[in-house]
C-alpha cells in the first residue's frame, strides 16, 4: 500500500551516529536523479510478517526510517506498507510491487527500509528488486546498514535471510515430528478433538458422537448424500463450521483426510502425509501428498473413538467404491457453457446428474434441502439453445455495444467521484498534520526542543503515519479508468457477423477440434460471467427463466490481448421462458450496472 506525502521542510541535522557519518557525504545518491541542488526524494517501506506479530511494528519501522531520512536532509515523498505478509515471496505483497513500479517510474530516488529482511527474505526476490532499481538509477538503503546496499550486500543478506527461513522451517518440522511421536498435536485441529497448551489432545464428546454416527451409518450402507442431508437438517455443524458435504466425510485417499479416513479415530496418529512448500510466483502455500510408505504412524489408543469392526467395515466399503468408480465414471467432454450455469436461488453451480443431460443445483445435491430449496432439474440443451438465441437476437448488435460503452464511461466517472469523496478528507487531514509537524519542527529548532515539544512531535508523526496508511488502503483496488473507443462498435459488428455466420454454418460444440470453432467458443465465453437458471411451474407446465450476466469489455478489448478492466460494468439480460418463446423475442434490452 502506498500514499504520496507532501514534501517536508529540511531541518538541521542533529548529532550523528557512526552510520550517519559513513553516509553523511551522500546527500545526493549517484545516478541520473536530477540536479545536485534538488532534495533527495525517499520512499519508506515497512512490513511485518503475520497476524501473530504486532501491527504497531509498522509505525515503529516508519519512525526509524523518518528519523534517518531527516538526519540526512532527505524528503519523504511516499510510504509503502505490507501488513501480515511474509517476505518469502514478492508476488503477494502489493506494497512491495507498488514500490518497485514507482521506483522504476522515477517517483523517488531511494527506497529506505529498517533492515534488509523487511525488503525480502528470498535471495531471488532481493536480487530482482536490486537489479531493477540499479537499471533505473534508484537505490536501496536500510537504517541498519546506514548506507546504500551494494551487490555484495544483496548476495550476502539475501542468502542469510533465505537460509534463516530454511533453518526455521527445519526446526519447526523437527518439533512437529517430536510432537507426532509423542502423540501430541502437530498442526490443524482434527474434528472431535481439542489440543491443549503443550500439545496434549483431548476428545470432544459431543463431536465424537457424530463421528461414531457417521461411521455406523456408512458401514450400514447409507449413502453419503443421505447422511449429509440428515446432519444438515439437524443443524449439526461440519468440521469447518458450515454444512456437511460428501467430500467432507470421504476426504482424499491420497491425503488420508476426511472423517472416514482419519486414522486418529481408530487410535493411530499419522503424520508426514503431505509436504508443504510455497509457490514463489504467487506466494501461496502448496501441499503435495506423500506416498503412504513415508507416512509416520504412532499408536494413541487413548484417542480412539470408533471400534475396530466399524473402522474395518468402513475402509472396506471405501475401497470397494474406489475400485468400482472407474467403471461408471467417465469424464464428460466440456460443453459450450461449462462452469457458467448457476442456480438462481442460491448461486451454486448447476451440475449434470445421472448422465441424462439434465442440470440440478450442486448445493442441493451435495448438502440437501437446507442448502437450497431448488429441487428442479432442467435440460442442459434447452438452456444452451436459449442462451445462444438471446445472444444472437439482441446482445450481438452494435447498438448494444454503443450503449455499453456509454454506460461504461459513466460508471467510471461515478467510481472516480466516489473514490475522490473517500480519499479527499484523508488527504486534507494528512496535509494539516504535515503543517503541524513543520510548525513543531520550527519550534524545536528555535528553542532547542523541550521534552514536551519532542513528545508532541512524536505523537503528530505517529498520527500522520496512521492517516497515510489509511489513505493508502483507500487507494488500493482503484485502477485508473480505461477508455473504450466508440469506434469499437463497428469493429465489434464485423466480429459478430463472423461469429453468427460460423454458428449458422457449423453450430457450436465445446470440444470441437477446428480452430474456427475454438475461437468462436472463446469469444462467446469471454462475454459471459454467469448464467442464472430458475425452474418453476407456469400455466403451460414447467418453465425456466434464464438471466445472462457478463461484460462486453473483455470481448471488445480482446484484440489487445488484455481482459476486462477491473471494475468494468456488466450487462444483465433476462431470457424468456423456455417453452413460450417466439423468434426474436423473450429478451429484455441490455442493462448495465456495477
Amino acid at each position: 500500500m502506498t500514499s504520496p506525502l507532501p514534501a517536508q521542510p529540511k531541518r538541521a541535522s542533529g548529532p550523528m551516529t557512526t552510520s550517519d557519518r559513513a553516509s553523511h557525504e551522500l546527500h545526493r545518491p549517484a545516478g541520473d536523479m536530477g540536479s545536485s541542488a534538488d532534495p533527495v526524494r525517499v520512499a519508506l517501506y515497512a512490513r511485518f510478517s503475520d497476524d501473530v506479530q504486532k501491527a504497531r511494528s509498522i509505525p515503529q519501522q516508519l519512525q526509524l526510517c523518518r528519523e534517518f531520512a531527516e538526519r540526512l536532509g532527505w524528503v519523504v515523498v511516499a510510504v509503502f506498507v505490507d501488513e501480515a505478509i511474509s517476505g518469502a515471496a514478492r508476488a503477494n505483497r502489493p506494497g512491495m510491487l507498488q514500490a518497485l513500479a514507482a521506483g522504476i517510474a522515477g517517483d523517488f530516488d531511494i527506497l529506505l527500509a529498517e533492515d534488509a529482511d523487511r525488503l525480502a527474505r528470498n535471495l531471488e526476490d532481493f536480487a530482482h528488486l536490486w537489479n531493477r532499481y540499479e537499471d533505473a538509477g534508484r537505490q536501496l538503503w536500510t537504517v541498519a546498514d546506514g548506507r546504500k546496499l551494494e551487490l555484495m550486500d544483496v548476495a550476502w543478506k539475501g542468502f542469510g535471510a533465505q537460509d534463516f527461513l530454511r533453518n526455521l522451517s527445519a526446526k519447526t518440522r523437527r518439533g512437529m515430528r517430536d510432537n507426532a511421536e509423542a502423540g501430541l498435536a502437530t498442526g490443524a485441529r482434527v474434528y472431535a478433538y481439542r489440543s491443549q497448551p503443550g500439545g496434549a489432545i483431548n476428545i470432544v464428546p459431543a463431536e465424537a458422537v457424530i463421528v461414531r454416527e457417521i461411521f455406523d451409518r456408512y458401514a450400514a450402507g447409507e449413502s453419503l448424500r443421505a447422511i449429509c442431508a440428515e446432519l444438515n437438517a439437524r443443524g449439526v455443524p461440519s468440521p469447518s463450521g458450515g454444512r456437511w458435504a460428501p467430500s467432507t466425510i470421504t476426504g482424499s485417499r491420497q491425503r488420508g483426510n476426511g472423517v472416514l479416513r482419519q486414522a486418529l479415530y481408530a487410535g493411530e496418529k499419522v503424520w508426514n502425509r503431505v509436504a508443504m512448500s510455497k509457490d514463489r510466483s504467487t506466494g501461496r502455500r502448496l501441499s503435495r501428498p506423500r506416498p503412504p510408505a513415508e507416512w509416520k504412524r504412532t499408536p494413541v489408543p487413548h484417542l480412539r473413538i470408533v471400534g475396530d469392526d466399524a473402522w474395518s467395515a468402513v475402509q472396506a466399503r471405501l475401497e470397494a467404491a474406489g475400485a468400482a468408480a472407474p467403471l461408471h465414471r467417465r469424464t464428460a467432454p466440456p460443453r459450450l457453457f461449462s462452469g457458467l450455469i448457476r442456480c438462481a436461488e442460491c448461486g451454486a453451480a448447476m451440475t449434470t446428474f445421472n448422465g441424462r443431460g439434465r442440470l440440478i443445483c450442486a448445493a442441493r445435491r451435495a448438502h440437501g434441502p437446507t442448502a437450497c430449496g431448488n429441487d428442479r432439474s432442467v435440460e442442459r440443451a434447452h438452456v444452451e439453445r436459449r442462451v445462444l438465441a438471446g445472444l444472437r437476437d439482441r446482445l450481438l448488435h452494435p447498438e448494444a455495444v454503443r450503449a455499453y460503452i456509454r454506460t461504461y464511461h459513466e460508471a467510471w466517472a461515478a467510481r472516480q467521484a466516489a473514490h475522490a469523496a473517500r480519499t479527499a478528507p484523508l488527504a486534507r487531514q494528512l496535509a494539516e498534520l504535515e503543517r503541524r509537524i513543520a510548525r513543531i519542527l520550527d519550534e524545536v529548532e528555535d528553542s532547542g526542543g523541550s521534552p514536551r515539544l519532542r513528545t508532541r512531535l512524536a505523537e503528530r508523526e505517529a498520527e500522520r503515519d496512521q492517516v497515510a496508511a489509511a489513505l493508502a488502503r483507500a487507494e488500493v483496488g482503484e485502477p485508473p479508468p480505461i477508455r473504450l473507443h466508440p469506434g469499437l462498435a463497428e469493429a465489434y459488428a464485423r466480429r459478430i457477423a463472423a461469429i453468427q455466420a460460423h454458428l449458422d454454418a457449423h453450430g457450436v460444440r465445446a470440444n470441437a477440434g477446428d480452430a474456427a470453432s475454438a475461437e468462436t467458443i472463446a469469444n462467446l465465453r469471454k462475454m459471459i460471467a454467469r448464467i442464472d437458471v430458475r425452474a418453476f411451474d407456469g400455466l403451460a407446465g414447467e418453465e425456466v427463466m434464464i438471466n445472462l450476466r457478463g461484460t462486453l469489455a473483455a470481448f471488445l478489448r480482446s484484440d489487445s490481448g488484455s481482459g476486462a478492466p477491473s471494475g468494468a460494468p456488466s450487462f444483465a439480460l433476462a431470457v424468456g421462458h423456455l417453452n413460450n418463446v417466439v423468434a426474436g423475442g423473450g429478451l429484455e434490452p441490455p442493462t448495465c450496472g456495477l
